[in-house]
């Protein structure tokens, strides 16, 4: 962004937060897509999307605490970054060791399969990562195909069941069908 569009960004900013509605879409016009980019730098797909949104919401719900005297850009940048950090936060929080030893690239498979692939691991760590700690030492076992020794294999199989209805559940509730 030039400094030109700059000094336009922080002057519709002082007409938002000086209380012009007016001016709502055309900040929201000119961040979303600098925003946008800032965040799929840090993140990937959905988790960029959603700190942009997350961060524009902050600045809309925030525009009358704007420094008339600072720079809208720098400002909304930081708060996508806070956004940036938080997600990147809650997805170290749910990583598990399920899937770690089963992400080695296969030679014959193709980029775009392994985007996807890549894609997929990090929803479902994200979904796994909401679930209680119960649960996802459930679905490790399973995954890695092993039977707590210290739980009966009916006892098992019936946590097995309920988690995998409460990952299925949480997979529904935040990405849909």
């Amino acid at each position: 962004m030039n400094a030109d569009a700059r000094k336009r960004a922080s002057a519709l900013m002082i007409r938002l937060a000086d209380g012009d509605r007016s001016a709502f879409d055309q900040v929201y016009a000119t961040l979303w897509p600098v925003l946008t980019s800032f965040c799929a730098k840090m993140l990937s797909g959905t988790d960029a999307e959603d700190a942009t949104q997350q961060a524009l919401l902050k600045v809309f719900s925030r525009a009358s605490t704007f420094d008339r005297g600072g720079d809208a850009l720098t400002w909304a940048i930081t708060i996508a970054a806070w956004e940036v950090r938080t997600i990147q936060k809650q997805m170290a929080r749910s990583r598990t060791t399920f899937v770690e030893g089963h992400d080695a690239a296969d030679p014959a498979e193709s980029p775009e399969a392994r985007i996807s692939r890549e894609q997929l691991v990090t929803v479902a760590r994200h979904v796994l990562g909401t679930l209680s700690e119960s649960d996802q030492q459930t679905l490790v076992a399973t995954f890695n195909q092993q039977s707590p020794a210290s739980v009966p294999g009916a006892t098992f199989r019936k946590r097995r069941e309920r988690a995998l209805a409460r990952l299925k559940e949480a997979w529904r509730r935040i990405y849909g069908n």
